[in-house]
């Protein structure tokens, strides 16, 4: 099965809140550039899951509306999450809503990215990073990164 895990674009400064942050016009356009760049990678991806972040939603629907999929929000997937509740939630998910995309933020889709393969802190992902990751079990140490693009 194949996971993409994207961190958003490029957002705004920290003003009143974390949660309400919005994309950038960098932002936006590094997104853009990341899915015109693997297009024929993310056009195999079945259903969107983003945190309920400004800049992460924003970020899914640009991948949505580029290649007409459904974004689901999951509350669980912001920075602080701990990465056990989200491999505990791919486990869960149906094999048919795979390959899955999850979008959500640092330090998650980096210590996601880096558990499933066993790679430390190898694989940066800075804004608008987008990895695929390979695996038949969802646990830290038993996954394949197939490819990690950045943003141009």
């Amino acid at each position: 099965m194949l996971l993409f895990v994207m961190r958003h674009g490029h957002a705004e400064p920290l003003r009143k809140s974390d949660e309400t942050r919005a994309l950038t016009d960098e932002g936006r356009a590094e997104v853009a550039a990341v899915c015109r760049q693997r297009a024929s990678e993310l056009a195999q991806v079945k259903t969107i899951w983003a945190s309920p972040f400004v800049r992460t939603r924003q970020t899914a629907k640009i991948v949505a509306e580029t290649f007409d999929l459904p974004v689901e929000i999951q509350e669980f997937l912001t920075s602080e999450t701990p990465v056990d509740v989200v491999l505990d939630a791919l486990m869960a998910a149906d094999a048919q809503r795979f390959p899955l995309m999850l979008v959500s933020h640092q330090p998650l889709v980096g210590t996601l990215v880096n558990g499933l393969c066993g790679s430390g802190d190898e694989h940066p992902m800075g804004t608008a990073s987008l990895a695929c990751i390979s695996s038949e079990i969802w646990a830290r140490d038993c996954a394949e990164l197939e490819w990690l693009q950045h943003r141009p």
